[in-house]
């Protein structure tokens, strides 16, 4: 089980970058390149988990999981993964797509990639997760990689560059907290309807109250019948399958060991990045996010080497 989780955990993080990558193309595209600064990143994030959610609903119908999405959704564990949802999409998702958009995808990608840090520390605390002296040193080792990145902008960064990295780190805290929480309540909810149970819930938040409040229907309406939705269908499915890997990854090996091999998406952002968006990157970038891996390395090597038996005991299905 473990070696699965392991497995999981880095292919979660394989289409995470792929996702990312693909919503920087998305931000530069009719409607949303030349849309208003607030609510166009807002309007993304919304479409993007409302297409990654119909994935999952997909994937579920094919597994037979629909009926205990319909069953959890309002017990208290649901609660938590609603709570989850609050964290990891409007807070999380919102950031990294501000991020995205003002830092550029392959620094936002690298930042929002300490969340392990974030991760590990609240695991310890509330999860009470054994993290070792080493898994210590590989979150500081994680922040240091942070700091390399941002200490100096790029030659020709965006203007709001340090809005971007600041937003993106927003976005750090947001997934660190969802990753604890989602732990929780995957002690009785199977790691695929958690992850559906998420995105049902983080659809709902922006469609009902954050697109709203920031005039987004009429740009999400442009958006439905332009060819960006192929674009962020697509990268709304490798971001399903990131979900549902990186769920499954938390609950079999606990996030301690999960989130780090999860924040290899920093080198594969910037490796994507270089192949299909024409990204040169800079020695900072490429040393920042090297560092960031090697914390996460020493995270993993300090993290318990058992999870509890309920965790144990419920699989990805």
């Amino acid at each position: 089980m473990p070696r699965i989780g392991f497995v999981l955990a880095l292919t979660s993080g394989m289409m995470w970058a792929i996702d990312g990558v693909v919503l920087g193309v998305v931000l530069g595209m009719t409607p949303f390149v030349g849309g208003p600064a607030l609510s166009a990143p807002l309007t993304v994030a919304g479409l993007h988990d409302l297409a990654a959610g119909v994935w999952m609903l997909v994937f579920d119908g094919a597994t037979g999981r629909l009926s205990e999405v319909r069953r959890l959704f309002v017990t208290r564990h649901g609660v938590v993964i609603w709570l989850a949802a609050l964290c990891g999409g409007l807070i999380a998702m919102s950031g990294y797509l501000y991020g995205i958009r003002f830092a550029g995808a392959a620094y936002a990608l690298a930042i929002s990639a300490t969340f392990p840090a974030v991760g590990a520390a609240l695991a310890a605390v509330f999860l009470r997760e054994r993290i070792t002296r080493r898994g210590w040193l590989g979150v500081f080792v994680t922040i240091a990689g942070a700091v390399i990145v941002t200490y100096a902008p790029p030659e020709g960064s965006p203007e709001h560059f340090y809005l971007g990295i600041g937003l993106a780190f927003l976005a750090t805290f947001g997934w660190g907290v969802e990753g604890v929480l989602a732990i929780h309540a995957m002690e009785v909810i199977d790691a695929a309807v958690a992850g559906t149970i998420r995105m049902i819930t983080s659809v709902v938040v922006y469609f009902v109250l954050v697109i709203p409040l920031v005039g987004g229907y009429g740009m999400a309406w442009q958006a439905l019948t332009s060819p960006s939705l192929a674009v962020l269908a697509l990268g709304a499915a490798a971001g399903a399958g990131a979900y549902l890997a990186y769920y499954a990854a938390n609950h079999l090996v606990g996030a301690g060991r999960a989130m780090p091999l999860n924040a290899t998406y920093a080198l594969w952002g910037i490796l994507l990045g270089v192949v299909f968006a024409g990204l040169t990157p800079t020695w900072q970038l490429v040393a920042g996010a090297v560092v960031t891996i090697a914390g996460a390395v020493l995270v993993v090597s300090g993290a318990p080497r058992e999870v509890s038996a309920p965790l144990a005991e419920h699989g990805p299905g």
